[in-house]
């Protein structure tokens, strides 16, 4: 039996579409792990930043003395301080590049960057108004943005 010039251009044919499908399912299988190993990636982050901020005994000494309203954090170091603040700024600079999403910063440690930011003692010794903390007011102001475009409409307005 001869193989024909129509059966050959069949064959090809053939060929070039099952190969433009193989090459098309290859690039989307590479599409979806690349997004998985990005979601991996951030939640990787997350629990480094998470563990970090629940671990390190100064974070957890001078958050103690905010959450209880003591004028005693003012005694705290001011390395301290600063580098308590400046890892809510780390939060910021990830959320702002995509590492981390919005959602996931003020909901995990929003609160807390609220409590810093409302405690005069914290910024005792500290220019919370210097442009060196531009990132740190800029979390803030978004988390009351946040906060206020969250709480249902009826309570809008009202301070809880």
């Amino acid at each position: 039996m001869a193989v024909t010039t129509a059966t050959l251009d069949s064959f090809k044919d053939i060929a070039i579409i099952a190969g433009g499908a193989i090459g098309f399912i290859t690039l989307w299988q590479g599409i979806y792990q690349y997004a998985k190993q990005g979601r991996f990636t951030r939640v990787n982050q997350f629990v480094s930043m998470r563990r970090r901020f629940l671990e390190d005994e100064t974070y957890r000494r001078i958050m103690a003395l905010i959450l209880e309203g003591s004028p005693a954090v003012a005694a705290e170091p001011v390395l301290d301080r600063r580098a308590l603040a400046g890892f809510f700024e780390e939060l910021a600079i990830m959320m702002n590049s995509g590492v981390l999403k919005p959602e996931v910063v003020y909901y995990m440690f929003g609160s807390f960057a609220l409590k810093i930011d409302e405690s005069k003692g914290f910024w005792h010794g500290l220019d919370r108004d210097s442009h060196y903390w531009t990132v740190f007011r800029t979390l803030i102001a978004d988390l009351r943005e946040y906060e206020a475009k969250r709480r249902p409409a009826s309570l809008r307005g009202i301070k809880l």
